[in-house]
């Protein structure tokens, strides 16, 4: 229902859902519900102040994770300081570590229309004790500098791919493939660099599996589509790319840590993931084939 009433703020849609949730004892229903609200206020904006200052204030842990979700998507590409501030502390003062997690994640989908200014945003959390804390820094950079080869992110996120919790150099790991995708040596010389790290994290035995899956995805990440495509959150024309957002939220919510080994929120994400692909160039099949092969 989410995807049909994407952005549309329907009054009896949000009571529905918001009541189901509350009733339901099935979590899965209750995430996949988590979601939906957050999809239905989507560039809403001050109009979605109310919803999210009531699941803010609901007991359930998962709900509060809807309202860091909807704060993401009301507020998405706008760079609105209140809603940073609002972010920042719950990533502080939150009591479960998922909507710890979830607000610092939505910082990326708040300010990827200025990439350059996420890393000073989440540059203390990347150094929270809580890993939970610095895979969302992680995410967050990955989400708002996608593509950009932004040189400070990467610095955020290079000792992060030796952390030593592993869901955390996951999240280094498949952020950093986010923000070089489309890069080149000649535009981001550290791209050899992380090219080199994935294939030793693949290669090693004694490495941790979950770390191993992030460098898989990171690889794939690349290389995707022939490396004839990018990921960005706009449209060529500079407008918010609907179902690039989309995917990219429901790809951050299900990479973390265990999530992705054994699908425990339900049905994988990865096909999700062709949802923020695009071609980075206007021009048709020739142009792009003669891409290929620089």
């Amino acid at each position: 229902m989410w995807l049909v009433m994407l952005g549309s703020k329907s009054a009896t849609a949000l009571e529905d859902m918001v009541a189901y949730a509350q009733e339901t004892q099935h979590e899965k229903i209750l995430r996949g519900l988590a979601i939906g609200i957050a999809m239905v206020m989507f560039g809403r904006m001050e109009e979605a102040d109310a919803l999210i200052e009531n699941l803010c204030r609901d007991k359930d842990p998962l709900l509060r994770r809807s309202a860091m979700h909807t704060i993401a998507m009301a507020y998405c590409g706008s760079g609105s300081n209140k809603a940073i501030r609002r972010l920042l502390h719950v990533a502080v003062s939150d009591g479960n570590d998922d909507v710890r997690r979830a607000a610092v994640e939505a910082l990326g989908f708040i300010l990827f229309r200025t990439p350059e200014q996420c890393p000073s945003v989440v540059s203390l959390l990347s150094e929270s004790y809580n890993p939970n804390v610095r895979y969302g820094s992680a995410m967050a950079l990955g989400i708002s500098c996608a593509g950009t080869g932004n040189k400070e992110a990467l610095a955020l996120l290079e000792p992060m791919t030796n952390d030593p919790v592993n869901y955390v150099r996951q999240g280094a790991l498949v952020a950093s493939a986010l923000i070089l995708i489309q890069q080149t040596e000649a535009t981001c010389p550290k791209v050899k660099d992380f090219r080199q790290l994935y294939h030793k994290v693949v290669s090693d035995k004694h490495d941790d599996v979950m770390a191993k899956f992030g460098a898989i995805i990171a690889q794939g990440v690349l290389d995707a589509g022939g490396r004839n495509v990018t990921i960005g959150l706009l449209s060529r024309t500079g407008h918010t790319n609907l179902a690039a957002v989309v995917g990219m939220l429901r790809q951050a919510r299900r990479r973390h840590g265990q999530v992705w080994r054994h699908h425990r929120s339900g049905r994988p994400g990865r096909r999700w993931s062709q949802r923020h692909h695009r071609p980075p160039l206007e021009n048709g099949p020739h142009e792009l084939g003669s891409r290929r092969g620089h």
